[in-house]
């Protein structure tokens, strides 16, 4: 005998028919999404007064021939139905909408991206970890990749400027046109929408059927109101819960999982931690005023171009060269791209009558400056190097390969950089001989403010210096 195929609808809740239910099935649910409330449990076992606490929580209703199930249930009952051999079928009456055109403009760390990935497999999902390990930058990340109008949740207003800084760094979104839900103002966004709980809770119609995304912050101390009442009115196609913690201070994280979604994915803290301040430097940021029309990653290479291209940018990095070189006694090293890229700021070296060598891997081809000897260095490196003050040109390549080799007290970011894992320890073995201030290697950052990507480079890279970007750009906030 066959069993009948149970049919599972979802919009803003999951419904199942109650006849014809499989028995074992409708038990598990049962005493899954029925559970003892836990601050009933903890007066009861204290013997204090109980009042009109309910004994049990119930996500579960029935309407009519229904049940009414929270979505973020759904993974749970599949597995469910799996288990007890229960053929089914889905009915998605989700809502979602013609893809938004959203791009994330950023790098994500390793760890960030296995995140992301592992989210994206799902339409429902929690994501847990602790204070500044990137969640904020990894939901954005989702937002960009699955181009749906999104609703942020936030428990505590001090989240609000976090946010729209974010959103305005990453997506490239102007805070105008954000939306914002709260203290009695109600603006919708046409891609994002940030709205305090307190706010949706009163005034979720005026947006409910605009939003194909939903995201709840700080899930472990969102109201459980919130969670039960005021989620459910969504019918998003997808839903993200953001999460320091698993457990909640009133023991229910369990109706984050069932409302909002399982957690897919718990960033390690030793991930999130590897790699903040392990370049020991003394950094000085240097703002350009350089712009440039990007608008997508297709506008990147000509952005690069125009860049170090840019007289104004040349003048300010060839002023830096030539103020240490006259104090120098060893080769500075100049991080670039390439010899075409970097054409420009070499004429202004050499009009300045300040030497310039390249420094390359051994077996590259390419004919070195005057005076670059190839020579047989070790770890495959050219060397020796240059024993007089130059500037060394060296590409982000070369110095991963050859950083042990490389003695200097002066490092300049000619090109934006994204520090991955290689390159920062890299940099953080350079040799100084103890000519740089405290005997810290001396790095000029050059921070391209005005082109939102490029500002995101250099606050990836201040996290590797160990100090906050905004104090490297206003030394006196320190």
């Amino acid at each position: 005998m066959f069993a009948k195929v149970l049919s599972i609808l979802i919009a803003d809740s999951i419904k199942i028919p109650t006849e014809g239910l499989n028995p074992l099935l409708e038990r598990k649910i049962h005493e899954r999404l029925v559970f003892t409330n836990p601050e009933y449990e903890m007066r009861h076992n204290r013997g204090e007064w109980i009042g009109n606490i309910p004994p049990q929580i119930s996500c579960l209703r029935q309407k009519g021939r229904s049940y009414l199930l929270p979505r973020g249930f759904l993974d749970q009952l599949i597995e469910l139905c799996r288990k007890c051999q229960q053929p089914f079928r889905l009915v998605d009456h989700r809502r979602s909408f013609d893809p938004r055109p959203l791009e994330f403009h950023g790098e994500l760390k390793s760890y960030q991206q296995e995140a992301a990935e592992a989210l994206l497999e799902k339409d429902f999902a929690t994501l847990v970890g602790g204070h500044k390990s990137g969640k904020t930058v990894i939901a954005l990340y989702t937002i960009a990749q699955r181009r749906q109008p999104t609703l942020i949740l936030i428990p505590k207003l001090e989240l609000l400027q976090g946010w729209l800084t974010k959103i305005e760094n990453f997506l490239q979104i102007p805070t105008s046109e954000i939306g914002v839900f709260s203290e009695g103002a109600h603006r919708v966004g046409k891609n994002i929408t940030i709205s305090h709980t307190g706010e949706a809770m009163r005034h979720w119609k005026k947006i409910a059927d605009q939003v194909g995304y939903l995201i709840v912050d700080e899930c472990q101390r969102c109201p459980a109101k919130v969670i039960t009442h005021t989620i459910p009115n969504f019918d998003t196609r997808y839903m993200l819960g953001l999460s320091n913690t698993t457990q909640r201070k009133d023991r229910l994280s369990r109706i984050v999982y069932y409302y909002v979604g399982d957690v897919v994915y718990a960033i390690n803290e030793k991930d999130a931690r590897e790699g903040r301040g392990i370049i020991h430097a003394h950094v000085i940021a240097r703002p350009t005023e350089f712009e440039y029309p990007y608008h997508s990653r297709a506008d990147y290479a000509p952005m690069l171009q125009s860049l170090m291209q840019d007289k104004a940018r040349i003048r300010i990095i060839a002023d830096d060269i030539e103020r240490e070189i006259r104090k120098a006694s060893h080769p500075l090293l100049v991080l670039s791209s390439d010899e075409n890229h970097d054409e420009v700021l070499r004429a202004e070296l050499n009009d300045r009558d300040i030497k310039v060598h390249t420094f390359l891997p051994a077996g590259k081809t390419g004919a070195p400056s005057d005076g670059d000897s190839p020579g047989n260095g070790s770890s495959g490196c050219r060397s020796p190097l240059p024993s007089e003050p130059v500037a060394l040109f060296v590409t982000p390549q070369t110095l991963t390969e050859c950083s042990r080799m490389l003695h200097s007290s002066v490092l300049f970011l000619t090109v934006p950089t994204y520090f991955r894992k290689t390159l920062a320890n890299a940099i953080g073995e350079i040799h100084t001989n103890g000519n740089g201030e405290g005997g810290k290697l001396k790095i000029y950052d050059y921070v391209d403010q005005r082109i939102g990507l490029l500002e995101n480079y250099f606050r990836m890279r201040s996290y590797n210096y160990g100090v906050h970007p905004d104090v490297l750009l206003n030394p006196s906030m320190n």
